[in-house]
């Protein structure tokens, strides 16, 4: 593996297949939560505070998952496909990325109150997820936060750790989220190679480097991703 995966990446299991890395893990959260349960040590009652109406749980409670997202080596595919329901991508911490559908029949505006203090929640079959920002991983900064199924990478809402210009008007997915970060002159970009990721935020490479910035919008709006993923390619299990 890449230097970038093995700092990056915890919780998980990676290998290389063919031209793609192939990433297994359980989407179980190491921190404390209300979806362990009032009988688990690691519960607690707390749940995120936000502008809007409390939270409260939902009926379910964490269970180990069996995933397997396959993401691309080196993707250049940008045709801005229709992401799918479910776990479209993976976070630094190994838990599962969802886009900003909820569940059928609900909306992630009503399902945003039903996240634990690190903005996560499981479904009726215990998959714990984050459809939002993720506090544990970045809040408000530049830092990586994940990886997408098309292989493209998933940063916090700001370009760098010296431009503090945040992404204003950034749509996640489709072409409008294909682009490089660029602010009051200057502009950055990911690494034209995987194996340079590592050191994103002080090796800058030239031209377009496709990638995911997490939505510039606060609570439910700043999500993760969007209704569009930016390449083809990829599979999740």
């Amino acid at each position: 593996m890449p230097e970038w995966i093995q700092t990056s990446f915890t919780c998980v299991t990676v290998s290389v297949s063919g031209s793609n890395y192939v990433f297994k893990f359980n989407s179980v959260p190491t921190y404390k939560s209300i979806y362990w349960g009032s009988s688990s040590a690691n519960y607690e009652s707390t749940m995120y505070v936000n502008s809007g109406q409390s939270n409260s749980a939902n009926p379910n409670l964490i269970k180990s998952q069996n995933y397997t997202l396959t993401v691309p080596i080196n993707n250049t595919d940008i045709s801005a496909p229709a992401s799918s329901f479910g776990m479209i991508g993976v976070s630094t911490n190994g838990i599962a990325i969802y886009n900003d559908q909820a569940a059928p029949g609900d909306s992630l505006s009503t399902e945003y109150y039903t996240f634990d203090s690190a903005q996560g929640h499981p479904t009726n079959t215990g998959a714990y997820h984050y459809h939002v920002e993720p506090p544990k991983i970045s809040n408000n900064d530049s830092k990586l936060v994940g990886i997408a199924k098309d292989g493209y990478l998933i940063f916090g809402k700001k370009h760098d750790s010296i431009t503090a210009g945040l992404t204003n008007g950034f749509t996640l997915g489709g072409a409008n989220s294909s682009t490089k970060c660029t602010d009051a002159g200057s502009s950055t970009s990911v690494p034209t190679t995987w194996a340079g990721a590592a050191n994103y935020n002080s090796i800058k490479t030239a031209n377009t480097r496709h990638h995911y910035h997490v939505n510039n919008g606060t609570e439910v709006n700043g999500i993760l991703l969007s209704g569009k993923l930016i390449g083809v390619g990829g599979s999740t299990n």
